[in-house]
């Protein structure tokens, strides 16, 4: 499955490059993958469309956090446990866990492409651009 993964990010990776070379910019200028391959709805890969998903991604996880600390002082006996609540299994804690990778992914996403496009704007290029060229 890993190296599934590793085969996937290599294929964005190339075709990032491709399109970067095709519009004269350096991967660095180039920022995130601007293609809607191999997805169902048109991606989110602009700087503030990136920031607004890290911020609603860590807001999600925030408040999941807080539920799975009620959970655990429920547990401890700290606070009463409501009729009809159920513990969380190992399964339950793996997807919990998991589910704090999205946040990050999105932050990470963000940073490249604001490193990116200060770059353009550095170069004199527009703000934001896309798989078919730069747009306003």
């Amino acid at each position: 499955m890993a190296d599934n993964a590793a085969r996937r990010d290599k294929f964005y990776a190339r075709k990032a490059e491709l399109d970067a070379e095709r519009q004269g910019l350096t991967p660095e200028e180039y920022g995130v993958y601007k293609g809607s391959v191999g997805s169902a709805v048109q991606p989110v890969n602009s700087a503030s469309g990136l920031l607004i998903m890290s911020i609603v991604l860590t807001l999600i996880s925030i408040g999941v956090a807080y539920g799975a600390v009620i959970i655990v002082m429920q547990s401890m006996g700290l606070v009463p446990v409501v009729e009809g609540d159920t513990e969380f299994t190992p399964v339950m804690w793996f997807f919990f866990f998991l589910m704090f990778l999205a946040p990050v992914a999105s932050w990470s996403y963000y940073i490249k492409e604001r490193r990116a496009q200060k770059l353009r704007l550095a170069r004199g290029l527009p703000r934001n651009i896309t798989e078919s060229g730069p747009s306003a």
